[in-house]
């Protein structure tokens, strides 16, 4: 058998035989058959492994290219060039967005020359073009501001700031005059548990706070002011006792009246809340309206000799002599 690469060559078409092996076969032997091309390109899809394509062109959106021989359904070739509508490409022209190579306008640089002369408290920045007319940019000092020219060099200055001073809380870093750093001048460390004291300190507070002073008054007497190291006594009065706890209270006791007992011709009702004191013997001349004689407010009965030693009577008692 020759050398597969010794045979002559030849172009194939869809009718042309290929040898193989045949896997398929139900014997398992593998035999060697023939396949036509036709058949192997139809199976091609069917395997899922390709297709054919059938057609192949290109298209433009922005009408700035001009495609042509497209689309391609069989072979050839698909031109591409650029869309114009005259002038001639150079490394002067540039392309213009109507498609028209053309030289940019302004291509020619000015170039200036720029000079700076006083005009009064303003200066001002002349610029001469290489062509053309002159124009003048103006510098116009503001509040504290100087502009100063000379040799053609502008000096701007500040008559605002001239020094930044300290104070008893506040220090300034003049290291670099143009940029002071201003901070608080306080010793110790700056924290979420730490208070600027009055002596420029960084310092912690005990828990609670301080006092020192505050006023007391009452329903009668001067208002007094008590001191931090001063303490308010809570007296009693006559017949109230006042007793201070363990736990910061103060207790008020009556110890005057206690109880209310009942005398002669006199009842009480009540041990406690509202006590009713009442005198039924008593005796109640209210409808003695009259002026001529005086209102009787008691009554006594007595012998006509203890009467007689009497001498002078109350004008307010009744008399009875049995």
């Amino acid at each position: 058998m020759a050398v597969i690469y010794s045979y002559p060559r030849a172009t194939p078409t869809a009718s042309d035989l290929i040898i193989g092996t045949l896997l398929s076969d139900e014997s398992g032997e593998n035999p060697t058959k023939s396949f036509s091309i036709s058949d192997i390109i139809g199976l091609v899809p069917a395997a899922g492994t390709g297709g054919t394509v059938t057609s192949v062109g290109l298209t433009n959106t922005d009408g700035k290219l001009v495609i042509t021989n497209s689309p391609i359904t069989t072979s050839g070739n698909m031109s591409i060039n650029l869309y114009t509508t005259g002038g001639t490409p150079s490394s002067t022209t540039f392309y213009r967005g109507d498609g028209q190579w053309a030289t940019p306008p302004n291509t020619t640089p000015i170039l200036y020359d720029i000079t700076s002369v006083t005009n009064g408290p303003n200066t001002d920045i002349v610029l001469t073009p290489s062509e053309g007319a002159s124009s003048i940019v103006k510098l116009i000092p503001g509040n504290d501001i100087s502009i100063v020219t000379s040799s053609n060099e502008i000096t701007i200055a500040s008559s605002a700031v001239g020094e930044i001073g300290t104070s008893t809380f506040i220090g300034v870093d003049n290291t670099n005059p143009l940029i002071p750093i201003v901070s608080l001048s306080a010793t110790g460390t700056p924290d979420i548990t730490t208070y600027l004291r009055g002596d420029n300190t960084w310092a912690t507070i005990a828990a609670g706070g301080t006092m020192s002073s505050w006023d007391l008054a009452a329903d009668s007497g001067t208002p007094e002011t008590v001191s931090e190291a001063e303490t308010v006594t809570i007296a009693g009065g006559t017949g109230i006792t006042t007793d201070v706890a363990a736990t910061n209270t103060v207790t008020i006791t009556n110890s005057g009246v206690t109880s209310a007992i009942a005398g002669t011709n006199v009842s009480v009702s009540a041990a406690t809340g509202d006590v009713t004191i009442s005198a039924p013997d008593a005796i109640v001349n209210t409808d003695d309206t009259y002026a001529s004689y005086a209102s009787v407010t008691n009554i006594i009965t007595l012998s006509a000799a203890e009467y007689a030693a009497i001498g002078t009577p109350d004008p307010n008692t009744l008399y009875i002599a049995i």
